[in-house]
């Protein structure tokens, strides 16, 4: 797995929040052209890394036109999540989103854990828990191990980096939690869970009123601390999809996971 390519390859979910456009992307193990991401979701079930594998070695990756593979770890590694996102970063991955973050701590260690351990820390900075090996890394982004190096640390907190964090909110908790968490140095993302935050309060679904006051309210503070709110969108047709991707970008939201019904089951937001 090699691009055999000049320069550090383009992760576009960063690119695209650098020049304050929308980053749109989706839940897949398929490799996209027309995405800025895609995230291979490995929340639910058995963690399996050969599988992440599998899916990283179809995806031409690296270049201007190119999805950024992502992917989501299991719910129940959120408070020491240090050994699979090593694994994942070793196969070459360009972020992590970590589910249900609740805490202050917990969003520490998320970043923390996507850093070098001799990455830059103190100050409030999230230690780096990532350990000294490089694995497969450098040759799946076709750099030296020095060169990639130099550009796998979490953006924004090092500004030249190619590694995005993705927290996502779900929860009462995370939401009472927020403002701590959004102080935490490293985040590139905050990503909602409005399934989740529904089953939480007792709503009925995620399009209730009940659950729509909650998202405007996590939205509401990640633009007045300039993070990036994501938010997913499941959608009956392509038509409908396309008409609430146009609505959550025009309410301020910056990533956007599109899906339709029609794509089959295994969603999930």
């Amino acid at each position: 797995m090699s691009w055999a390519q000049a320069g550090a390859p383009v992760n576009r979910v960063i690119e695209q929040l650098r020049q304050d456009r929308p980053v749109i992307g989706t839940f897949t193990r398929n490799p996209r052209v027309d995405l800025d991401f895609v995230i291979i979701d490995e929340q639910y079930g058995e963690f399996d890394i050969d599988a992440v594998r599998a899916a990283l070695s179809n995806m031409h990756t690296g270049y201007a036109g190119a999805a950024a593979p992502i992917v989501r770890i299991p719910l129940n590694l959120r408070d020491a999540p240090q050994a699979v996102v090593k694994q994942l970063l070793d196969l070459g991955v360009f972020g992590v989103m970590f589910p249900d973050i609740e805490t202050r701590q917990q969003a520490l260690t998320a970043i923390g854990s996507m850093r070098f351990a001799e990455a830059a820390a103190g100050d409030g900075l999230p230690a780096g828990l990532r350990g000294s090996g490089t694995g497969s890394a450098p040759a799946y982004w076709g750099l030296s191990e020095d060169d990639y190096r130099a550009a796998a640390d979490v953006w924004p907190l090092a500004p030249d980096a190619k590694l995005v964090a993705m927290i996502q909110i779900e929860s009462l908790a995370g939401i009472a939690h927020l403002d701590e968490i959004l102080e935490v140095p490293g985040i590139g993302v905050i990503f909602l869970g409005p399934t989740d935050i529904a089953t939480a309060i007792g709503a009925e679904g995620p399009d209730a009123a009940s659950v729509e006051a909650l998202v405007q309210e996590v939205l509401a503070a990640c633009l007045a601390n300039n993070i990036p709110c994501g938010y997913p969108i499941v959608a009956p047709t392509p038509e409908a999809a396309e008409r609430e991707t146009a609505r959550r970008l025009a309410e301020g939201f910056k990533v956007l996971a599109v899906m339709t019904r029609t794509l089959g089951p295994g969603l999930s937001r």
